[in-house]
């Protein structure tokens, strides 16, 4: 199984909010990569739907992931919301997730974050399970210019990222 365009993350991506266009190179790279390659138990578009997100082809991920009647697609489709600041619609597509598998491992890598980032500072912590609407608050926060952390914001959306494509690669 070749991941390596994807999974894990290169170093700097995603970004979160408003992430620049990855290359035509790359999207005909992506478009061309066998996605039934990477999971013989689950379809590979909601593997797609989350490589063209990464690697910020926005478009091009909304119209796969708004196709996948399932969570994951859902989930992706919540992310590529997010990234281009359409804050509300994000937290309609998160509310249609629920509360995903991954939650639990998210809310422990944030808190695990190497010292010097703040996530108490966003009231991601004030809960004991991880709350994706807090996030989106922190990162609609972010793109008006309210809090300066981008660096955090950067760190828990490639947690996030990491701990979903892992799901979407190894379970049916």
């Amino acid at each position: 199984m070749n991941t390596q365009l994807f999974f894990p993350a290169p170093e700097g991506l995603p970004v979160a909010i408003c992430p620049p266009r990855g290359s035509d190179e790359l999207l005909r790279v992506l478009e061309n990569f066998d996605w039934r390659s990477v999971s013989r138990t689950r379809s590979g578009e909601v593997i797609r739907a989350g490589a063209l997100w990464l690697h910020g082809f926005l478009d091009e991920s909304h119209a796969v992931s708004q196709k996948i009647g399932s969570t994951e697609g859902s989930y992706w489709h919540a992310l590529m919301h997010r990234s281009e600041g359409d804050f509300s619609n994000s937290k309609y597509w998160y509310r249609r997730v629920g509360q995903h598998p991954i939650f639990p491992e998210l809310l422990a890598a944030v808190q695990r974050l190497e010292t010097g980032f703040r996530p108490e500072s966003f009231g991601l912590l004030q809960s004991a399970s991880w709350d994706p609407f807090r996030f989106v608050d922190a990162l609609e926060d972010a793109a008006a210019h309210r809090n300066a952390d981008a660096r955090l914001l950067q760190a828990i959306a490639r947690e996030e990222y990491s701990l979903l494509m892992g799901y979407c690669l190894r379970t049916p």
